[in-house]
Formats: structure tokens, C-alpha cells, sequence
């Protein structure tokens, strides 16, 4: 199977983002960069210096409504809140 394209800059960091919750070996692959969880971290925190954020980790990518929400169940009152 072909690995998808290595991504870089605002590209790996929405990736990164979106496959956080999947774990780091399911973004780094999802990313491009197959099992090669260094390349891909150390590239995820260049990206980040680029545009002036500290990346030490996948899990800064996590929002916090991510985590918060997780398990929850969301649904109105009443009938009438539909």
C-alpha cells in the first residue's frame, strides 16, 4: 500500500489534529509518515514554530471540548428543544 504524501506546515497540523484522539501512530501514519514517529514529531513541532505555537506533544493538539465532551450525552430537554 502506497503511504499518503508527508505533509508539512498547516497541512500536518490539521492532520495531526484531526487523527490526535486516534493516537501517535495512527497520525503519524494518517500524515505521511508511515512508523516514523520521530520524523513525523519532530516535523509536527517545526510546523509549529512556523506559525509561533510550542508543540511538545500530540495531545497539544487535543481540544479541550474533545476531551471534555468525550463519553457525554448531548441531547435536549424536551421535545419542544429539537
Amino acid at each position: 500500500m502506497k503511504l499518503p504524501k508527508k505533509l508539512h506546515g498547516i497541512e500536518l497540523l490539521d492532520c495531526a489534529q484531526a487523527n490526535a484522539k486516534s493516537g501517535l501512530s495512527t497520525a503519524t501514519q494518517q500524515c505521511g509518515y508511515g512508523n516514523n514517529i520521530l520524523a513525523f514529531q519532530n516535523e509536527l513541532q517545526k510546523a509549529g514554530t512556523e506559525i509561533g505555537v510550542r508543540i511538545t506533544g500530540l495531545s497539544d493538539l487535543v481540544l479541550e471540548t474533545q476531551t471534555r465532551d468525550r463519553g457525554r450525552d448531548f441531547s435536549p430537554d424536551t421535545p419542544e428543544q429539537i
